[in-house]
């Protein structure tokens, strides 16, 4: 609590709060004599700072960032304005808060009401979650088609994956799947956990050593079923050994649809192009 009330009035309302941890009030003549050494020393130990200056409140702000703090000010005066546009976050009082605090903060708060400020910051970090489980869930899924279709490339085979499939994989399945991350609840403890190094990255590494492990999860088993079904003689392939078969039907035929290679390769399926002939097409 920085105010420019007197010391004794900070230190009745502190202990009425149950801030003041009984390490007491710093007068802003106190503020003024100490260096920013010692300025970063008395801001870390201790929570309630009395007559002070709009000057004082922004050396507090300064000091606590230079110790690796992230700082949310709150203000409704002129005088705030600086501090408010230090802080990493500035809160305005949108009731009792002037114009110029207003326009020096990124929060405006409509109802004055502190307790708003905690409802914000909790709902913040279930988003802030829940947003880094939806992107965990999706990655992989891009992963492993990438891997499935390098690999077949690289080794001059039949594509396991379709460009349609490829499209419904990331554009349905997996963002219809993601799309119930977006009402989860918060985590338990969530307003336990101090801020979070804002440079640090959304996905950090561990996430990413789990992206690749579960794209290569994902990717060996894919390419494992397409191997398998080539040998059981569902899926053609220019090695195969079985005689190719027609899309339709999926039996072993001589039409020009069962012919992937062929200028007739998007044909019509052999009971199509033959009619009641039978399944072969004629000639």
């Amino acid at each position: 609590m920085i105010t420019g009330d007197h010391v004794g009035t900070a230190r009745a309302i502190a202990e009425q709060m149950g801030i003041d941890g009984g390490a007491g009030a710093i007068s802003g003549p106190e503020l003024e004599q100490a260096d920013d050494e010692e300025l970063r020393r008395l801001a870390a130990g201790h929570s309630v700072f009395a007559r002070t200056s709009p000057e004082h409140k922004l050396r507090l702000v300064k000091a606590l960032q230079a110790e690796g703090e992230v700082v949310a000010m709150t203000g409704d005066g002129v005088n705030d304005a600086p501090a408010l546009r230090r802080a990493d976050v500035g809160v305005a009082m949108g009731v009792k808060g002037t114009e110029v605090t207003k326009e020096s903060a990124e929060i405006v708060l409509a109802d004055d009401d502190f307790t708003t400020i905690e409802a914000a910051v909790e709902e913040g970090r279930r988003i802030y979650d829940n947003l880094r489980k939806a992107i965990v869930f999706l990655l992989p899924t891009n992963g492993a088609q990438s891997a499935v279709v390098l690999f077949a490339v690289a080794l001059g085979w039949t594509l396991p994956l379709t460009p349609l499939q490829v499209l419904w994989a990331n554009m349905i399945t997996a963002v219809t799947l993601a799309f119930a991350f977006a009402f989860e609840p918060a985590e338990p403890g969530v307003m336990r956990r101090r801020p979070r190094d804002p440079a640090k990255g959304l996905v950090e590494l561990r996430h990413m050593v789990q992206i690749a492990l579960v794209s290569l999860l994902i990717a060996a088993a894919t390419i494992a079923v397409f191997q398998w079904r080539i040998a059981a003689g569902t899926i053609w392939s220019p090695r195969g050994r079985w005689p190719p078969r027609c899309w339709w039907c999926a039996r072993p035929s001589t039409c020009s649809t069962s012919r992937p290679w062929s200028p007739q390769a998007f044909g019509p399926p052999c009971w199509a192009a033959a009619g009641s002939r039978g399944h072969a097409w004629p000639g």
